[in-house]
This record gives structure tokens, sequence and C-alpha cells, in this order.
């Protein structure tokens, strides 16, 4: 009679199991679309990663804020060129922001990394 006892609860165990997996499947949604397409950064934001600024041109509009963020595993920096603005080290995950209140053309660069190089354009 343990023999039998045992085999079902072995079974109701199983079913159980059995319910949940597929009540996850079930209520776990459709798996998200992909692409082999990088990730764009978003508008008016520039993305610090593998050693460049990307996109490494931006136009924005007189009054906008632009905003670096630092993918990279180590510290870059956003430094105009012509003293503008000037973010200081940025680890990994760290922003930086400024808002551009005159048309012009703003190039800038990493103090750090000096070959990295980017610009800003703002139109009015």
């Amino acid at each position: 009679m343990k023999h039998h006892l045992l085999k079902a609860s072995a079974l109701v165990l199983l079913m159980s199991l059995a319910g949940a997996i597929l009540s996850a499947c079930q209520y776990g949604g459709t798996p998200a679309a992909t692409t082999n397409q990088a990730a764009q950064p978003a508008a008016n934001s520039v993305e610090i990663k593998s050693m460049a600024f990307t996109p490494a041109a931006l136009t924005v509009k007189v009054g906008q804020t632009v905003t670096w963020t630092n993918q990279d595993q180590f510290a870059h920096t956003v430094t105009s060129d012509a003293g503008e603005f000037k973010s200081g080290n940025l680890a990994k995950g760290g922003t930086y922001t400024f808002t551009f209140t005159k048309a012009g053309t703003y190039t800038y660069h990493c103090n750090i990394h000096t070959s990295m190089k980017a610009k800003v354009i703002v139109t009015e």
C-alpha cells in the first residue's frame, strides 16, 4: 500500500510541476523581437563606449540639453576644446549634462584619451 501511495504522490508532484511550467509559458508573453542593428543612443544623448563618442556629431537646438553616458569600463571626460564645458572624470555608468544656450559648433574631447573627439552642432 505504501508503494502505491508513493507513486500517487510522485504523480501529483509531477502534474503540479507540469501545470506550473505550462502556466509560466502561457503568461510569460512573447519574447521581444531582436534586430542585428546596434542600439542607437536616445535623442540629445551621447554614449561613450569602445573609446568613442557616439554619435561623433550631434545636432541640437539652442536651449536643449545633451547628456553623455559612460558605458566603458574605465573613466572618460567630456571636455570642450574652447573651455565652455568640462565634466571631470566619469566612471562607468556616470553621466554629464550640459545645456547649450548659443548657436555654434562645439568640439570636445576626452582629457584622458585625447584621440577621442566629437562635436555638438547647435542651431537656432
